[in-house]
């Protein structure tokens, strides 16, 4: 369906309003028109769950300028509709009470650029590339968030606490993901590395325990599969992108 969206040949409109996260980038990122509000939180959160991030949306981030798309994936930290345009998920902002009106336009013939406008938004992610394109650099996950924590601003250290929190299995296969994906001309490769990447990791112990954490008790408080991203093996990590192999799976008593 993601790929279908990308190749739609009629205009296709995605209205970007309030929490656009995972499965909702999806279906709106890959859009032929993506319009964010003031009220837009946009995020690819899944290694807060044991997850990579997926819906093809690495083919866009791999794209971002700088390594913003690497910090977002490896956080999945959310961002407002300005950043969500400056990294390549959107094209314009728009307030959200002009919605109906814009509807009404599109729906009567009038043009997509003639009805959005050309109005420019400003984010916060483009000046903290100062930080994020440094410390993004390269392939090891360790290295990166120990550059985090010595870096001054506290943008970057709350990337680097926020690191901590995340899955280390996870926040590995994303780095690993996002670096490959960048290497990939099509959005349906990206999407083939996503469902590979589904397969090894749906029934894992930290996707099983994410859930339960974030999802079903809600207690914040998952009990992660590695202590730490010094602790995972590069081989588990290759091991996810094998296909047909799966990651260490969740005991029988483990719900």
């Amino acid at each position: 369906m993601n790929a279908a969206i990308d190749s739609f040949p009629k205009p296709f409109v995605a209205f970007m309003d309030g929490v656009v996260m995972g499965g909702g980038v999806g279906i709106s990122a890959h859009g032929s028109l993506r319009l964010v509000t003031e009220r837009s939180r946009v995020a690819m959160p899944e290694t807060a769950i044991g997850f990579s991030p997926d819906v093809g949306s690495l083919f866009l981030l791999s794209r971002a300028p700088g390594e913003i798309g690497t910090h977002l994936a490896m956080t999945g930290l959310p961002v407002g509709g300005a950043d969500a345009i400056g990294c390549g998920l959107a094209d314009a902002q728009i307030a959200s009470q002009d919605i109906p009106g814009i509807i009404t336009r599109l729906a009567a013939g009038e043009s997509l650029d003639a009805t959005v406008g050309s109005t420019v938004a400003v984010g916060e992610l483009a000046a903290a590339r100062e930080w994020i394109d440094p410390c993004y650099a390269g392939d090891d996950a360790v290295s990166i968030l120990r550059a985090l924590r010595a870096h001054p601003a506290s943008g970057a250290q709350h990337a680097a606490d926020v690191l901590t929190t995340r899955s280390p299995l996870a926040v590995s296969i994303a780095l690993e993901a996002i670096r490959r994906a960048s290497r990939m001309d099509t959005l349906e490769q990206v999407l083939e590395q996503d469902l590979t990447l589904g397969a090894a990791m749906a029934d894992s112990v930290d996707f099983v325990e994410g859930v339960r954490a974030l999802l079903v008790d809600r207690d914040n408080a998952p009990s992660w599969r590695h202590r730490s991203l010094a602790d995972v093996d590069p081989a588990e990590v290759a091991l996810a992108f094998t296909g047909g192999r799966r990651l260490a799976r969740s005991s029988p008593g483990r719900s």
